[in-house]
This record gives C-alpha cells, structure tokens and sequence, in this order.
C-alpha cells in the first residue's frame, strides 16, 4: 500500500512530537493538514487537526487547542462519525474544564455521552464519567468523583476495556488518597500499575508510578518513593515525554534536597531545567534554576 505525503507527515509529527520537539511537530501536523486538504480528505485533515490540538493542550496552550479541535469537529460533521465527534467534545470539554468554564465543560460531556450512546461507545461513556468525576473531585465534592468514577469503572469492565480500568483505577486510588485510605489506594495504585504494564502502556505505567510514589512519601517513606520516581522518570524518558520526565526529575530534586542531599539536587533541578526548555516550559525552567541556584 503506497504511503501518501500527507501520510508521511502525519507520522513524522507524531515522532517528533514523542521526541520533544514540539515546534518541528507542529510544524508537520499543520503541513500534514495542507496536505490532506490538497488531497480533499477530510477525515485526514481531521486527523491531524486532532493531533495537534493534543500537542496544543500538552502544552497548555488552550485556545490553540481548542481551535484545533473545532476545526476537527467541523470537518468530521459530513461524516456523522460519532464516536470521533464524541472523542472531539470529550476533549474540549477537557480543556474547558482546565480553563474554570464548568459549564461549558458539562456541556461538552452531555453531548459526548448522547453521541457515545447513540454509537454503543461503552469506554466512550466511561471516559465521560471519568472527566466528570475529576470536575467533581477539584470543586471538592468528593462523594460524587467516587460514584462517576466506580460507575466509568463498571462500563470499562463490561467494555473488556483494560487500558481504560487502569485509568480509573488510578483515578481512584488518587482519590482514596485524598479521602485519607491509604491502604486502598496503595492497592488501587498497584493493580492500575498491572493493567498499565499488560497494556504496554508506558506514560499509563509512568503515571501510576508518580502516585504511588507521592502515596509513599506522604507516609515518610522516602527511599521507597524516590525509587518510584526514578522509574517514572526513565519510562517518561523512554517514551520521549520531555515534559512528564522533567516533573519528575524537579521532584527528585526536592527530595534529594529534603534529605540534604545537595550535589543530587542541584543535578536534578539543572536537568529539569534543561527539559523544561526543550518542552517550551519556559516559567518551569526558571523555577527549576531557581532551586539550583538556592542550594548555594
């Protein structure tokens, strides 16, 4: 099967994008889009609107994002795809949340579930729940996060959706956190962590890691935590998340400077500082200069 250009830039923006270079990605998703266009194919230039509204959002650039992902949404209507119109308002109901706009976000979530319904979506539905749980879980109403998540619980598992049971479940075990059970989150913790490696997803594995390492340091145990997050670390570096390995390597930081560990420190806080920069996290990177420079 012959490879079009527009296909070839397409996956050329994904690999650079999982290389960290975020401006080189961009760059191929737009000519991606043109290309796709140049060939009248929508779906393809909804593709690539897609995927860079996803690097827009990584980051945090919102409104790019969301641009992004409306011009998606029109290109797609023709087609009636409804679960990728469903997947579509999902994710600007994301990132209306992420802005405060909470009643824009319900609305996105109310119209992704009827589409996802309409299409017999059941991880679709179950994603909405989860997104829902989290706008509950923020505004603090945690009794609510626990029932939509235990219900996206129930329909990933009717679904055979394992990948979507860990992200719950990670969900969850965050939650129990927060709630004070220590020991049901350790156990949510662990067995999204199973799921995650069945499913071979890695930044999954890496995320599941990263909480039950902050579970553990919570509990004082630092050495436990600090091997925790240096596995994080090594996955969201073999996986070429810049972003995700520069958090946790400024976490890193801030343990080996809790512990008085002040060579350590300043090396992980240089080093986030220099991923920081290659992400275009440019306050981060200060931040992260600013505690090396503050250990003396």
């Amino acid at each position: 099967m012959t490879v079009s250009k527009a296909d070839e830039a397409l996956g050329e923006a994904e690999r650079l994008w999982m290389a960290g270079e975020a401006q080189r990605a961009r760059e191929c998703f737009r000519r991606a889009r043109m290309l796709y266009h140049q060939d009248h194919d929508a779906d393809g230039q909804a593709t690539a609107l897609t995927g860079l509204g996803d690097l827009e959002a990584r980051l945090g650039h919102i409104d790019a994002a969301r641009e992004a992902f409306a011009e998606a949404r029109v290109l797609l209507a023709p087609g009636g795809d409804q679960r990728r119109q469903g997947a579509l308002l999902t994710r600007l109901g994301e990132l209306a949340h992420r802005s405060g706009i909470l009643g824009e976000a319900a609305a996105c979530y109310a119209a992704a579930v009827e589409l996802f319904d309409a299409a017999g979506d059941l991880s679709g539905e179950a994603h909405v729940l989860k997104r829902r749980g989290h706008i509950e879980r923020d505004e603090g109403r945690q009794d609510l996060a626990l029932d939509l998540y235990t219900q996206a619980l129930g329909l990933y598992r009717r679904a055979g959706d394992g990948l979507g049971e860990a992200h719950v479940l990670r969900s969850l075990a965050a939650l129990h956190d927060i709630l004070g059970q220590p020991d049901r989150a350790h156990d949510g913790f662990e067995r999204a962590l199973e799921l995650f490696r069945e499913a071979g997803d890695v930044l999954g594995e890496a995320s599941a890691l990263t909480g039950l390492a902050h579970l553990l340091r919570r509990a004082h145990s630092l050495a436990e935590a600090a091997s925790r997050l240096e596995r994080a670390a090594a996955l969201y570096g073999q996986a070429g998340h810049l972003r995700g390995e520069a958090d946790i390597i400024f976490e890193l930081g801030r343990l080996s400077a809790l512990a008085g560990e002040t060579e350590p420190a300043r090396r992980h806080f240089l080093r986030a500082a220099d991923l920081y920069e290659r992400s275009e996290a440019t306050e981060l990177r200060r931040k992260a200069l600013r505690e090396a420079q503050s250990l003396g």
